[in-house]
């Protein structure tokens, strides 16, 4: 009887021992989880190694994931083997995410859980990111996650209203959340938070932000052993920076920039009108700077022709600019074509 009371009792500490991984799982703490779900699944307590697998995976300790996806397998639990490619898929999803991204494809605008509380201007929120990304140099990510997190959940709802200078804001703050979050040993949760970085840095036409969060990305995956998607979300991050590089205003290269941005014109899909028409007037400066006015002029045409009904600043920049460079070369008609754009839209 003795023995049967205290088997009853054990069973019962185990159970305990379960439902407490459980309320760690429910409150985003895959670490406690793990230490909870570990002791239930060597006594075999139902599901408890397939949830153990579950929180191992987020942690990035994939080896160990898989031997207890298998011990799920054994008793029953075929979901099991769903999980254990569940974590290839995830990396797979967000390198196909990226490559959409870099090739101009359509994607869908991120959209924030929530309305804006409060206006916050971009400024306010790179301050406060730059504050929190000191922080993270200096303590590690474990030390400052949490006031990251604090800090994206404030700002996201501001993408709604927002602008290119917002959406670069808001993706800096979700680059470093996936930041912390990687270096808290949750690589499975920092996934998300780089995929939704991307998604504001495409729609902000950011091309050195979508070069930070795949080089981040990439050293994350390599931590992690797994080379071969590190090396692709490098490969990305070098496109985005040749784009950024061709993007400068420099024109200390010009042949490299006009190949360059030929390829990328060709790229870009029918909705990304304004990248498109920022591209075609990088294009015309870099012709004006080898002399080739003619190329200069029917590159102008284009960009203006199809920005017909876009409202930009920073197009207008583009062309401010690409005046200033046709004055200086003589391109008196070049320099016509934009005043009259400039005239129209007064």
């Amino acid at each position: 009887m003795s023995e049967l009371l205290a088997q009853f009792e054990f069973d019962e500490a185990v159970e305990r021992v379960y439902r407490l991984g459980e309320a760690a799982e429910r409150a985003g703490n895959p670490q406690e989880a793990a230490v909870h779900f570990r002791v239930a699944a060597d006594q075999h307590l139902g599901d408890a190694a397939l949830r153990l697998a579950q929180a191992l995976f987020a942690l990035g300790r994939t080896e160990e994931a898989t031997h207890w996806c298998e011990a799920a397998l054994a008793d029953g639990f075929t979901e099991a083997a769903e999980l254990m490619q569940s974590d290839v898929a995830a990396r797979q999803r967000f390198l196909e995410h990226a490559a959409r991204i870099m090739v101009g494809a359509p994607i869908a605008d991120s959209m924030p859980p929530a309305a804006p509380v409060k206006v916050i201007a971009p400024s306010e929120v790179q301050a406060r990111t730059d504050a929190l990304r000191a922080l993270d140099r200096q303590y590690g990510g474990i030390a400052c996650r949490a006031a990251v997190l604090e800090h994206l959940a404030l700002v996201e709802p501001m993408i709604l209203a927002g602008d290119e200078a917002m959406w670069t804001a808001v993706a800096e703050v979700q680059e470093l959340a996936g930041w912390t979050t990687f270096d808290s040993g949750l690589p499975g949760l920092a996934l998300p938070h780089f995929e939704r970085a991307l998604t504001l840095a495409r729609q902000a036409e950011n091309e050195a932000l979508i070069a930070s969060v795949l080089t981040r990305a990439g050293r994350m995956f390599l931590h992690h052993n797994a080379p071969d998607d590190a090396l692709r979300a490098f490969q990305l991050g070098s496109v985005a920076a040749h784009n950024s590089w061709a993007d400068r205003r420099a024109l200390d290269d010009p042949q490299r920039a006009i190949a360059s941005l030929t390829t990328k014109v060709g790229a870009y899909s029918e909705g990304f009108v304004r990248a498109r028409t920022i591209a075609l007037t990088a294009l015309a400066r870099n012709h004006l700077a080898v002399g080739d006015v003619a190329k200069a002029g029917g590159f102008t045409e284009n960009a203006l022709a199809e920005a017909a009904t876009l409202r930009s600043a920073r197009f207008d920049d583009h062309l401010r600019w690409l005046a200033q460079e046709a004055r200086r070369a003589g391109a008196s008609e070049l320099v016509e074509q934009i005043s009259a754009r400039f005239a129209r839209c007064r």
